[in-house]
């Protein structure tokens, strides 16, 4: 009888050791895969937040060098629409430099009386044409039975 319950013992002990094994196993798999799907992830929004960073740049780069078109222009007493997509504005002048794909960078610079030239907005902005979804028609209310 000794002999027979160690036998017994020692299968159950068996089979419990491989399916903690297994849940183990299975406990790492899923962790492994989760971690690559967010390297994954981390990698995509590192790549989007770069080229926007690059986007950026090239933006604040090309919006320096109107400026520096505009005063140009202004030294040779022109006035700062005669550069190319400069508008006027009361006291100053605006520009726009596109910014990927719905942003721009708007410039909008002010000229007082005393010289110089002072930086009223320079700033990233949504270039998005926005409406309204409306194809949706809603019930009229009076048609209801309100009870």
């Amino acid at each position: 009888m000794g002999k027979q319950s160690n036998k017994q013992r020692s299968i159950i002990s068996t089979g419990t050791t491989s399916i903690v094994l297994i849940f183990v196993m299975l406990c790492m798999l899923t962790f492994s895969v989760l971690s690559l799907v967010s390297a994954q992830a981390d990698l995509r929004l590192s790549r989007k937040s770069a080229q926007r960073t690059t986007d950026y740049y090239a933006a604040e780069n090309a919006a320096n060098d109107i400026l520096i078109d505009i005063l140009a222009a202004r030294d040779q007493g022109l006035t700062a629409d005669a550069v190319e997509g400069v508008r006027l504005t009361d006291g100053g002048c605006a520009y726009e430099v596109p910014l990927g794909e719905d942003q721009v960078l708007a410039v909008e610079l002010a000229f007082p009386a005393e010289g110089g030239y002072d930086i009223l907005a320079w700033q990233a902005v949504s270039a998005y044409d926005w409406s309204a979804d409306d194809t949706m028609g809603l019930p009229d209310l009076s048609s209801l039975p309100i009870g």
